[in-house]
């Protein structure tokens, strides 16, 4: 069975190792706008997010709201031009996308901050933990039970979504597995999805995680389950009543859908302490 390694936190990593972590996530879920950077993170992830700010010492978190003005979700924001040149150092020279390559010049960074973006290329996204920051932005690991008929089957599998298959195919050529479909919604928009789901297609993708785990603990614990499923099926244990009844359990107690009422309410504390912690702190700042 294979060992998942020790959750590799930034201190593990090497200053190139943070950049292409930075750069995946910022690809995933970042956007550049006049005046600064940001990227979005879900209520599960607000520590994450608090986390990175924290060690790289850049910008602050604050809240997303919805119409109703609830909280739901956070933001990390780079506005200080110091923070922004230190961002862009880290993230420099290992984007795949012209997206935030044309963010950044459209609004005139390169004049502000005195500081020229490469151009994106293309690398190997097997060598660095670049995937593990996008994965922890846009991707999800699945696992769970389908049933038709009478039968009952294991299923499992990394998905990845994106407006442009351009990043996916990138993806699928190093890992040399997986496959693509074009999924249109009722809005109008079109999506491309990316799925590696069977034990051979995954393979290759366990060995990698296990590498980079995962930072962000929603993907985390997804991975985790997707990674004990994958070695009870591997080695024909998943069909024992007792895996069966485990695997079961732990799909339920990772369902957000699940989580009881306490839970659902120290999480959003948790984000809330949070975004206070940076509002006082930017209050402290401005006196």
């Amino acid at each position: 069975m294979n060992n998942i390694n020790k959750l590799k936190f930034l201190n593990d990593y090497t200053e190139e190792e943070k950049g292409y972590y930075l750069s995946g996530l910022f690809e995933g879920d970042g956007n550049i706008y006049t005046r600064r950077f940001m990227i979005v993170f879900s209520i599960e992830d607000a520590e994450l997010a608090h986390y990175l700010c924290q060690h790289f010492k850049m910008g602050y978190i604050d809240g997303k709201y919805n119409s109703k003005k609830e909280l739901t979700a956070v933001a990390w924001y780079i506005m200080n031009q110091s923070d922004q040149k230190k961002f862009i150092n880290y993230i420099n020279g290992k984007l795949l996308t012209y997206k935030r390559y044309d963010q950044f010049y459209k609004y005139n960074f390169d004049k502000s901050l005195k500081i020229m973006l490469n151009k994106p290329k293309e690398f190997n996204v097997l060598m660095n933990p670049w995937l593990t920051g996008f994965t922890d932005a846009d991707g999800y690991f699945y696992t769970g039970f389908q049933t038709y008929k009478n039968s009952t089957w294991l299923k499992f599998h990394l998905e990845l979504s994106q407006k442009d298959k351009y990043i996916l195919e990138i993806i699928q050529k190093y890992f040399n597995t997986g496959n693509i479909i074009k999924r249109n919604y009722s809005s109008d928009i079109t999506a491309y999805i990316y799925k590696a789901q069977s034990e051979k297609a995954m393979k290759p993708f366990i060995e990698y995680f296990n590498n980079y785990p995962p930072l962000s603990v929603r993907r985390y614990k997804q991975y985790l389950l997707l990674n004990i499923a994958y070695n009870l099926k591997l080695n024909n244990l998943h069909k024992l009543t007792n895996s069966t009844l485990m695997l079961k359990e732990l799909i339920l107690l990772q369902s957000m859908k699940y989580m009881s009422l306490n839970m659902k309410e120290e999480l959003n504390k948790k984000m809330k302490n949070i975004v206070n912690y940076y509002k006082n702190l930017r209050n402290l700042n401005d006196k």
